[in-house]
């Protein structure tokens, strides 16, 4: 998987660390079945994670034609079942006719279903990003590389920091990884990268940032598709 980059990434000894870790991200989280890829500085809540790699339902693509801000509708869905729309508009609060018409073009996308005025997200969509990892590149401050992965965690599956293999050894063993579920990668001089710590899986605490992903998502591999059609 090649990167997109949301933001340059700044030359120096992390930039390194971080091709790094990209070049084996293959052999350390092996692809799922459906559209895989990898971001970098992705702003996202109140961070921009190093790189995210994002395993999604091929389904997900279907948001690149929905032109209305929908994150927070899908998230109060897949939090409540289904709901109407005026309990909608209380809830997200925004215009009950951009509302219905977010609605109107999720119900084409096939991701939210009505029934008889009551609106619910489409099954699929609840898990349409199978897996969200994120990866935090540090050379010395893991204990900076560690808050910034807890807050990733709010969204993410799994939530990683990657750090030189000398510092990678000393602190593995830090209870702190444990308390917040955060693994660590260690990357050595030549380049290798080996899982030292792993974190287990958990679900995304923030939905909105979670289908803000998914999104983004869409349109990268709408742009992707798009441009195939085009060439042909």
């Amino acid at each position: 998987m090649d990167v997109t980059y949301f933001r340059s990434p700044r030359p120096g000894p992390e930039l390194q660390l971080q091709i790094a870790v990209t070049k084996k991200i293959p052999s350390l989280f092996p692809s799922r079945d459906g559209l895989n890829w990898m971001a970098g500085h992705v702003s996202i809540g109140a961070g921009m994670p190093d790189l995210l790699v994002i395993s999604s339902d091929p389904e997900v693509v279907a948001l690149s034609r929905v032109d209305f801000p929908h994150a927070h509708i899908l998230a109060y869905l897949r939090a409540v079942g289904c709901a109407r729309l005026d309990t909608i508009v209380q809830r997200v609060r925004w215009s009950p006719k951009m509302i219905a018409r977010c609605l109107d073009a999720l119900i084409e996308a096939k991701a939210v279903n009505n029934g008889n005025g009551t609106f619910s997200l489409c099954p699929r969509w609840r898990n349409i990003l199978a897996e969200i990892i994120s990866i935090e590149v540090k050379m010395e401050d893991w204990r900076r590389a560690i808050e910034q992965a807890g807050r990733n965690s709010i969204f993410a599956h799994r939530s990683y920091i990657a750090l030189p293999t000398a510092v990678a050894s000393r602190i593995k063993s830090e209870p702190i990884l444990r308390q917040i579920g955060v693994g660590v990668l260690a990357v050595d001089d030549s380049g290798e990268v080996l899982m030292v710590r792993r974190t287990p899986r958990r679900q995304p605490l923030v939905w909105p940032y979670y289908y803000e992903l998914a999104s983004l998502t869409a349109r990268h591999f709408g742009s992707y598709l798009d441009a195939i059609r085009r060439a042909h």
